[in-house]
């Protein structure tokens, strides 16, 4: 009886602790208040309506520019950027002031230990891709070798 008893004792902390894992929160999660997180949530929303408002004040001209594949992305770029109305130029310069004025706002929330977290994620980051840009250099270094021994065996 006492045997059960310490069994049921170890299978509840062990179901206690994965539930537990199960909540810890990931990735931006981790680093940012809820708060914050709402803070972004508004920024991103902001950022897509503006970004719908301006595409739905471009006349036909404006859009066949940026469908335009003859033109490089540079090239689409500075020919639709000729093409602004005034109001086009006051709407995008009123958009940038805006979010420039939200990411002022959450800047101004981070603390000095969410600012360490966050230059750790990014280093993570950049060490992944560079592990993926390596991982692909010697994919293509394998798939090249291949064929050269498939070259050799035929001659």
């Amino acid at each position: 009886m006492k045997i059960i008893k310490i069994i049921l004792l170890l299978a509840s902390m062990a179901f206690g602790l994965s539930a537990v894992a199960q909540d810890k929160p990931k990735g931006k999660d981790k680093i940012y208040t809820p708060e914050q997180l709402e803070m972004l949530k508004a920024q991103k929303a902001s950022v897509k309506e503006n970004r719908e408002e301006f595409k739905s004040s471009l006349s036909n001209e404006q859009l066949a520019i940026m469908e335009n594949k003859e033109l490089s992305v540079r090239e689409r770029r500075e020919a639709l950027r000729a093409s602004f109305t005034n109001a086009q130029k006051t709407m995008m310069e009123t958009n940038r002031s805006e979010i420039k004025a939200l990411k002022d706002a959450f800047r101004a929330t981070i603390t000095e230990e969410q600012k360490q977290l966050i230059r750790e994620r990014r280093s993570k980051m950049k060490k992944r891709m560079e592990n993926i840009k390596d991982r692909k250099e010697q994919l293509k270094e394998h798939r090249e070798d291949i064929k050269k021994r498939k070259k050799k065996k035929r001659d």
